[in-house]
């Protein structure tokens, strides 16, 4: 990859340090309860709950917006949505409803994120290429992450609502991305425009395949946070604190980040079974939180889940870019977003109605989970059947191409 390609990816992902922003205000709950004693604490609570309505509401829109304005412009439009969503409780504070309101704006500004990011990826990536700036994407999710929790904690060390300064950082992400991405056509103005576009034309038209892989972001975002929502209550089980659940996390995110950065020699070696061997990552997550006592290997688990993560949701994304065409892709990624979101708002409902208890029996059903998709992928090998369809239409698009 070249530095200007260098360059342009920093500029697109940049936007990717701001997805897991939203998780800072839940370091501030109790403080924040203090501040409105007249509050229900579940209403107070809604703080680190309600920006996924916003998400949501995004990727509802984000297929419109795509006719509308470029993707430059969305991302654009997006980053500002989270400066000034962001930024808003650090002047008002003292009405819990604004500060609810911003939230939910910041979720959308986020949700855009998430959304215009993949698509950016395709229109500028390829191949190879294009799979290992997708990999990166989730080393930057992380690096935000740590990022916002660990500066908005000093922050709000003093007084909760300075955390929010920590929005601030969105203005040199909102100058370097506009600064390092170029300017793109809106779809309406695209060529081509001698077929049907319509939403539901475009639905009819998407491959089988497409549909499949939707499955699997249900699938991960369940295994997700089933891990995210049982460990600390397992790891207490055990005898230990929220201390040591907090460190053995944040820790373990440096799994993470290291395979989003190294996902290019990763897939060397898992080649087109990249999916399924990061759902064993993810049964090796609960097999080392759930059957062993130390510190190592709960940092270890961790530090697997990071892993899968990366190796699941880089590669469905990649996957969706090559099953679907440009004009495809912002509908395609609007659906696996509103997959993921729907998947995480259930996953404890599903549970409850599987009768299964909150702890090492979510656990177990995780391995259990995680084990058969391996499998399933590894036998049906569906990464195998979505590169052969990537050929067939590369070298069908070389034929027209001659033809004209």
């Amino acid at each position: 990859m070249n530095k200007k390609k260098l360059s342009l990816a920093v500029g697109i992902l940049s936007m990717n340090l701001l997805l897991m922003s939203s998780s800072v205000v839940s370091a501030a709950i109790a403080a924040i309860a203090k501040s409105f004693p007249s509050e229900p604490i579940s209403k107070v609570q809604l703080l680190s709950t309600i920006p996924q309505f916003g998400q949501i509401l995004a990727t509802l829109l984000f297929t419109w917006l795509t006719y509308k304005l470029t993707r430059k412009n969305i991302g654009i439009v997006a980053v500002l949505v989270v400066i000034v969503s962001g930024l808003l409780p650090a002047f008002i504070h003292s009405n819990l409803n604004i500060i609810l309101a911003s939230m939910i704006a910041l979720g959308f500004g986020i949700g855009l994120i998430s959304n215009v990011g993949p698509v950016l990826l395709q229109e500028h990536f390829e191949g190879e290429e294009r799979a290992s700036v997708m990999g990166w994407a989730m080393g930057f999710n992380n690096i935000g992450m740590m990022a916002f929790t660990g500066i908005g904690g000093v922050l709000g060390g003093t007084n909760w609502h300075n955390l929010f300064w920590i929005y601030s950082v969105a203005v040199v992400i909102l100058i370097a991305f506009f600064i390092m991405v170029p300017q793109d056509a809106k779809i309406s103005s695209e060529k081509n425009k001698n077929t049907d576009q319509s939403f539901i034309s475009t639905i009819k038209n998407l491959s089988g395949l497409v549909y499949i892989v939707l499955v699997i972001t249900f699938v991960t975002s369940l295994a997700i946070m089933v891990f995210m929502s049982n460990q600390s209550i397992l790891l207490a089980g055990k005898g230990y604190g929220t201390a040591y659940t907090g460190l053995v996390t944040a820790i373990g995110n440096i799994g993470g980040i290291l395979t989003a950065f190294g996902l290019k020699y990763i897939r060397k070696m898992t080649k087109a079974n990249t999916m399924a061997w990061g759902f064993v990552a993810f049964a090796l997550s609960y097999i080392c939180i759930v059957f062993f006592n130390n510190m190592p290997l709960h940092i270890l688990g961790n530090m697997f889940s990071g892993m899968g993560i990366v190796m699941v949701n880089a590669t469905i994304p990649f996957e969706l870019s090559v099953l679907a065409d440009h004009r495809q892709f912002p509908v395609v990624i609007a659906m696996n977003t509103l997959t993921s979101a729907v998947a995480g708002a259930i996953s404890p409902m599903l549970l409850a109605i599987a009768h299964i208890s909150a702890g090492t029996n979510s656990f177990i059903a995780g391995i259990v989970l995680s084990v058969v998709v391996a499998i399933l992928l590894l036998v049906t090998r569906l990464g195998s059947r979505v590169e052969k369809q990537h050929k067939h239409q590369v070298s069908a698009g070389k034929l027209e191409a001659q033809k004209v």
